[in-house]
Parts: C-alpha cells; sequence; structure tokens
C-alpha cells in the first residue's frame, strides 16, 4: 500500500516515480515471445492504445511519422492492447488499417499498465535499455480535454523526450497527462 501511495502522491505532484520495468518476456499477436525493453534499442516506446477509442485512432497518422523518424535513430516502438475480448484478428487489421508496423500484445491481466501507471489509451511509455521509465504520458498536447482540441501550437511531448534521451539529457517532462479512453480495472 505505502508504495502504491507514494507513487500517487509523486504523480499528483507532477513527479515522474522511479519505475523500472524489469526484463519481461512477453508474446505477441502471432504468438513470437519478445522480451521487453527491447534488446539493443536506445528506448523502447510502449504505445498503449485501443482498437475501439477514437483519440488513440485519431493519433494513428502521428504514431505513424514518429515510428518513422525514430525507428532508425535506434528506438523501438511496441503496441500494447489490453482488452482480450476483441480477437486478436481485430487488432492485427487494426494495425494494418492504421499501418502500424511496429509489433503488439495483449496485455489482458494489465500487468504492464500496473506496474507504469497507465491510465488510458492513448499514452505512451518510454523506458531505458535498463527497463526504467523515463517519459509517461501522452504523444502531445492536441487534446486540450475530452472532445476539445487545442488552439495555436501543439506541444510534441513523447518527440521532445525522445530527442532529449537519443541525446543524453534527462527528460525535462518526464510525466504528462494523457487525454483519452479510460482503462477498466482488471
Amino acid at each position: 500500500m505505502l508504495p502504491t501511495l507514494a507513487l500517487v502522491s509523486a504523480l499528483a505532484l507532477g513527479q515522474q516515480a522511479t519505475v523500472t520495468l524489469p526484463k519481461t518476456t512477453v508474446f505477441d499477436l502471432s504468438g513470437q515471445a519478445m522480451v521487453l525493453p527491447v534488446a539493443e534499442a536506445k528506448a523502447t516506446v510502449l504505445m498503449f492504445v485501443a482498437v475501439d477509442c477514437p483519440i488513440s485512432n485519431r493519433y494513428a497518422p502521428e504514431y505513424v511519422r514518429i515510428i518513422d523518424a525514430y525507428s532508425p535513430k535506434g528506438v523501438a516502438f511496441v503496441r500494447v492492447y489490453l482488452d482480450d475480448s476483441i480477437p486478436k484478428e481485430d487488432i492485427v487489421k487494426h494495425g494494418k488499417d492504421f499501418k502500424l508496423s511496429t509489433p503488439a500484445f495483449l496485455d489482458p491481466k494489465l500487468s504492464v499498465v500496473k506496474l507504469l501507471g497507465i491510465t488510458v489509451t492513448p499514452e505512451m511509455a518510454v523506458l531505458g535499455p535498463n527497463g526504467r521509465m523515463l517519459y509517461r504520458g501522452r504523444l502531445n498536447d492536441l487534446f486540450a480535454d475530452h472532445g476539445r482540441l487545442r488552439e495555436g501550437n501543439v506541444r510534441q511531448d513523447l518527440r521532445v523526450a525522445l530527442d532529449e534521451i537519443l541525446a543524453g539529457k534527462p527528460v525535462s517532462m518526464p510525466f504528462t497527462t494523457a487525454i483519452g479512453c479510460g482503462i477498466p480495472e482488471g
């Protein structure tokens, strides 16, 4: 209870608690084993998405642009789906329909979600090579609130975090609040 309270208190203050995902083996949608964080990647971005979340789907073109920009720089991307009531074929189709070429896995027991403190889809978690979470939050601040887009300049939070990580700098905003579809408690 106390570690959870400390995490909640840190997040309420806008701080990033030190969270580490130990080397974890997951199975992608085809049943192939995959180890997180991805070996030899400078950073691993876990993209928590949902087939039926309109906000998550609205961001799909930006996911593709970020994947295309940062994969050649040594950043690995993995989609994480949570709802095991959706057939795997539909999840695979979702990836193809939105041109998301990254590996994907299901986290139906929400074990990775809970460890990393993910609260909505879409939400991003960036892990360093040692599994330490370096950034958690939104892709960008396009959504000011549910159903309301921000006017003016949009802060590209994930891009800024990745640029700082790749430059060997600490992430200036390691936590941002994501707007999206809620995750049911598992």
